[in-house]
């Protein structure tokens, strides 16, 4: 089976698992949710400073009074503009975290039931 990105996908169904192969799809589940946790992390944190940027510039063009010529107008436009489209890719890098923390937490948890099933008793 292929994975979204090309890779093949590391997970097997955790039921027929032994303590060793659970244990380590486990840590490679661990290690693809914090990867993809720090790379949402990039992203968020990137466009939250666009953001904070076209505001600080909107905030620019209004403190020096150009907001009332007709440039500082279209200036003032295209920056709500970029904001706005910021705003909504921020959006969509937030949803697409979400699904992708969902089924690797769930995979993790997958396999810690499994490791629970599989633990020796005394």
């Amino acid at each position: 089976m292929r994975g979204r990105r090309g890779d093949t996908h590391r997970f097997p169904a955790a039921t027929y698992l032994c303590l060793s192969v659970a244990r380590e799809e486990r840590a490679i589940a661990q290690e693809s949710l914090a990867a993809v946790d720090r790379s949402a992390s990039r992203r968020v944190g990137g466009l939250g400073g666009v953001v904070a940027l076209l505001f600080a510039a909107a905030l620019v063009v209004l403190a020096t009074g150009r907001a009332e010529t007709r440039s500082g107008v279209l200036t003032l436009t295209v920056l709500g503009a970029l904001t706005v489209v910021t705003i909504v890719a921020l959006v969509g890098v937030l949803r697409s975290h979400e699904r992708e923390h969902d089924a690797l937490a769930e995979r993790v948890r997958m396999y810690d039931a499994r490791l629970l099933e599989l633990r020796p008793r005394r």
